[in-house]
C-alpha cells in the first residue's frame, strides 16, 4: 500500500533532520482531502440545484434534463467512490483498486460537466446559459482543487472534462467559434495550476502534521525511557537502589517479607580473565535468572528484584513461609550455577552465587533487614561460596 497514494512534490521537506515516512505524508494528505471533500457536500448540492433551475428555464429542457441527470448519476457515483476509499486509507488497507474507481468516476464528472455546456439555440435565455456556465466553471475548480492529493484523479477529471468540451465546439451542428477551444484550454491549464499549488499547501500542512506526531511520539519515548531508567539498572534492566528507597519507604501490608541478597563469587576473575564485556554478560544472565525465577516464585504478593550495584543483587520476596523461601533461594543458587553452560565457550569459567536470607520484620527498617541478609551472604562466602545462609 506505500505506494498507492500519487503525490504531487513527493520531495518536499526533504532537508528535514528528522527522517518521514512518505506514505503516511500521503495518507494524512488523502485523508485531509477526504474531509473536505466530504464537508463539500451541502455546496455540491447547491451547484446542483442551480444547475437545475438553469436547465428548468431554458424554452426546449428535455434534452438538458436528460444531461443534468447524468450529471446527478456521477455526482452520486463519486461520493460512493470518495466515501469507500476514505474507510479504506483510514483502515490502512489496500487502496490501489479503489483508486480506479475514483479515477474513473471523476473522468465521469468531467464528461458530464462539459456536456452541460452543450450549446444552446439563439432563443434560450442568455441568464439561465449563463448561470450553467459559471456553476460549471466553479464545480470543475472546486473539485480539481478538492482533488488536489490524489492528482491522478484530478487530471484525469480536467482532461475529461476538456476533451468533452473540445468535442462539442468541433462537432455540434450549432455554430461554434473552433477559438473557443483555446479559451477552454486556458481555463482547465489555470485551474490546473492553481490546484496544483493547493496541492502542495495540503501536502506541507499533511507533512508539518506528521513531523508533530513523530516529535510527539519520540518525546513520549524520550519521557518512558527517561522514566524507566530513572529506576531501572540499565545494564539488567533489574530495578536500582533508587527504586529500593521508593518501595521501601512505602513498605506496608500484612504479609510476611524477606529479602535475599545474592552475590556472584569470585565475579573478578571473570572480568580479569574474560574481560568486562564477557563480565557483563554474566551479569545480565545472572539478573535474567534471577528475575524468572522471582516470577515463579509463589507467594501471597509481589516479588522485586533489584542490582546494588556491582556483581550485588536484592529480592525482596513477600507472601513466601519461611520453608518455601528456603527451598526457593537454593534453587536459585543452583539455577545461578548452571549458567556455567551457557559460557561453555569460555573454558574454565566458573559462575555461583552466594546467598544471604533474611526475614524483613514488620515495624524494623529495611536497613536492618538487609544487614543480616547481607552478613548471613558473607558467612556463605566464608564457609565456602555457592551455597544459602539464613541470618540468625
Amino acid at each position: 500500500m506505500r505506494n498507492d497514494l500519487d503525490t504531487d512534490g513527493r520531495g518536499a521537506g526533504a532537508f528535514t533532520r528528522i527522517p518521514i515516512d512518505s506514505y503516511e505524508v500521503d495518507r494524512e494528505a488523502v485523508i485531509a482531502m477526504l474531509d473536505r471533500e466530504r464537508r463539500s457536500l451541502s455546496s455540491s448540492l447547491i451547484g446542483l440545484s442551480m444547475l437545475a433551475l438553469g436547465v428548468a428555464v431554458l424554452p426546449n429542457p428535455a434534452a438538458m434534463a436528460l444531461l443534468l441527470a447524468l450529471r446527478l448519476a456521477s455526482f452520486l457515483f463519486t461520493r460512493n467512490a470518495t466515501a469507500r476509499l476514505d474507510v479504506r486509507v483510514r483502515a490502512r488497507q489496500p487502496i490501489k483498486t479503489m483508486q480506479r474507481i475514483v479515477f474513473g468516476a471523476m473522468a465521469l464528472t468531467g464528461v458530464t460537466l462539459a456536456l452541460m455546456l452543450w450549446p444552446q439555440p439563439a432563443g434560450a435565455s442568455i441568464a439561465a446559459v449563463a448561470l450553467i456556465q459559471v456553476v460549471v466553471v466553479v464545480t470543475i475548480t472546486l473539485i480539481a482543487v478538492t482533488l488536489a492529493a490524489l492528482p491522478a484523479a484530478r487530471d484525469g477529471m480536467l482532461v475529461s472534462f476538456w476533451a468533452t468540451a473540445s468535442a462539442l465546439i468541433l462537432f455540434h451542428p450549432a455554430n461554434s467559434d473552433p477559438a473557443m477551444i483555446g479559451v477552454v484550454t486556458l481555463a482547465v491549464v489555470g485551474i490546473r495550476l492553481y490546484s496544483s499549488s493547493a496541492g502542495q499547501h495540503l501536502r506541507s500542512s499533511a507533512r508539518m502534521l506528521v513531523e508533530n506526531r513523530r516529535l510527539s511520539e519520540d518525546l513520549a519515548a524520550a519521557l518512558s525511557s527517561a522514566e524507566f531508567l530513572s529506576w531501572r539498572d540499565p545494564l539488567t534492566g533489574l530495578f536500582n537502589r533508587r527504586k529500593l528507597f521508593e518501595e521501601t519507604h512505602t513498605e506496608g501490608g500484612a504479609h510476611s517479607r524477606h529479602l535475599l541478597t545474592i552475590d556472584l563469587d569470585r565475579f573478578k576473575a571473570i572480568n580479569d580473565t574474560f574481560g568486562h564485556a564477557v563480565g557483563d554478560e554474566v551479569l545480565i544472565a545472572a539478573a535474567d535468572t534471577i528475575r524468572d525465577w522471582a516470577a515463579t516464585l509463589e507467594g501471597k504478593g509481589e516479588h522485586l528484584a533489584f542490582r546494588l550495584g556491582g556483581e550485588e543483587f536484592l529480592v525482596i520476596a513477600r507472601g513466601v513461609t519461611d520453608t518455601a523461601i528456603a527451598e526457593g533461594a537454593d534453587d536459585l543458587r543452583m539455577m545461578i550455577a548452571k549458567l556455567e553452560d551457557r559460557f561453555s565457550e569460555r573454558p574454565g569459567i566458573r559462575i555461583s552465587a552466594s546467598i544471604g536470607l533474611s526475614p524483613w520484620l514488620f515495624g524494623e527498617s529495611i536497613d536492618d533487614a538487609l544487614m543480616r541478609a547481607d552478613l548471613a551472604c558473607y558467612e556463605a562466602k566464608r564457609t565456602g561460596r555457592n551455597r544459602v545462609r539464613r541470618a540468625a
